[in-house]
């Protein structure tokens, strides 16, 4: 039997939040694979992105807008590339 996987979902009347956790590289990659499939059949998304990559920096807020799928493969990137240096940073 796989090992029980920590999703934490946050619900209020603006969104619906999912917090993973970040060693969860198969659901990670799970939902990039949902998302990716949504931008494909044309629809847009806009990314609301926060993160901190060590105890001594500051909170980053990145916005942006993902249209197509070369955009998708660009964020995905970004974030695979993202995780690990949050994970050095530990």
């Amino acid at each position: 039997m796989k090992q029980v996987k920590d999703v934490n979902i946050s619900i209020n009347n603006r969104v619906f939040t999912i917090d993973l956790a970040i060693e969860d590289e198969e659901l990670i990659e799970t939902i990039f694979n949902a998302l990716t499939e949504y931008v494909k059949k044309g629809s847009s998304i806009k990314i609301k992105e926060a993160y901190v990559t060590s105890l001594s920096d500051s909170l980053k807020i990145i916005s942006k807008i993902v249209s197509n799928r070369a955009q998708m493969d660009e964020w995905r990137a970004e974030i695979k590339q993202l995780i690990s240096i949050v994970r050095k940073g530990k």
